[in-house]
This record gives C-alpha cells, sequence and structure tokens, in this order.
C-alpha cells in the first residue's frame, strides 16, 4: 500500500478486522551499506595506532647506533618511561628484549587505558625508514596484571644503522565517574 508516495507494509489486526500501517524500512539498502561503514570506523580506528613518521628525521639524542649496541645492555629514558634492552642484529634481522619501566609521572596511575611503545629504524643521516610496535598495555589494564615485557624479532631494513623508540598513551586512577577513562597522556617522539 502506498500512502503518498510512502512505501508502507499493512498488518492486519486478528480479531477487529482493522489495519495498522508501518512506514517500510529500507532494510537491504542500509544493509549494503554496512560493510563500507565498518571499513571506515576499522580505518579511524586504527589511524591513532601508528603515526606516521617514516621520512621525518629522528631526534639526534633519540639514535642509538646498531653497532655500538649491539648485544649490549643499553636504556633509553623519557619523562615518562625508561626502557632497558639489549639489541642485537643478525644479517637482515634485530633481536630486541628487554623491560619497560614506568617512571615516577606516570608510576602512581593504576589504570593503564593505553600505552604503546614503538621501535624506529632510522639510516646514518637520521631518517626514519621504518616503525614497528615493541611494547602495548593492553586497553584498560590495571598495571599489576600487565607484562612489562618484551622479546621481539624484526626484519632489519636496508640502509638501516640506528633506532630510536617512541611512546603514546593515557593513565588514569580509574573507577569515578567516568570509568576512568579520563586520564593522563602521555608521549615521546622519536
Amino acid at each position: 500500500m502506498t500512502m503518498d508516495g510512502v512505501n508502507s507494509d499493512r498488518i492486519v489486526g486478528v480479531g477487529t478486522g482493522s489495519s495498522i500501517v508501518f512506514p517500510s524500512a529500507r532494510w537491504t539498502s542500509v544493509l549494503k551499506r554496512l560493510p563500507l561503514v565498518l571499513l571506515w570506523v576499522a580505518v579511524i580506528g586504527c589511524a591513532g595506532l601508528k603515526a606516521p613518521y617514516e621520512g621525518t628525521l629522528a631526534r639526534p639524542e633519540n639514535q642509538f647506533l646498531l653497532a655500538t649496541i649491539d648485544g649490549k645492555s643499553s636504556l633509553w629514558q623519557a619523562k615518562d618511561i625508561a626502557i632497558h634492552y639489549v639489541a642485537s642484529s643478525a644479517g637482515d634481522t634485530l633481536h630486541i628484549s628487554g623491560t619497560v619501566e614506568r617512571l615516577n609521572t606516570i608510576k602512581n596511575f593504576p589504570t593503564i587505558n593505553s600505552l604503546r611503545v614503538a621501535v624506529h629504524f632510522i639510516t646514518d643521516d637520521g631518517i626514519i625508514l621504518d616503525s614497528k610496535q615493541l611494547w602495548s598495555a593492553g586497553t584498560n589494564a590495571n598495571d599489576r596484571f600487565v607484562r612489562w615485557t618484551f622479546s621481539k624479532e624484526y626484519p632489519l631494513p636496508p640502509r638501516a644503522s640506528a633506532i630510536g623508540f617512541s611512546y603514546r598513551g593515557v593513565v588514569s586512577m580509574g573507577g569515578g565517574e567516568s570509568g576512568g577513562q579520563d586520564g593522563w597522556q602521555v608521549w615521546q617522539r622519536p
């Protein structure tokens, strides 16, 4: 049945013989667009996970020559975190393992809403070739249950002679009216 150009479905009442008219939803149109909407949400949601540092210049104090640190205990320290690590390269592979330590600026926040550390592969002239996620605390994690250690292997990009680090995250006290979602944002670019 059509009323003033509106498509509708008619349901007839069982006992009374009267009919009720409902506007027809165009579900097929919605269902056809659903995969595109979900893809858009995924792309936008994941865009914040990795800053596009490739092709940019790394800060000089954040460039650690692989030949110098190869197999030695090393430390990278920023305002909020320190990374105690051992990196060694064999051919075209980098193996890096260590521990992430929270420093005083964020040490007393019991909830890690998000915290990610990246390793960056850098050329002789300081250009970042590639970036990989080195460690992540997960989402809305209680700090007592976070594994603060890492051990990873990455293919070493051609021309990479150094590594550097960066991090980004949010920590909070947890609980409260906002469910711990309001927090202290921390970051350090490479």
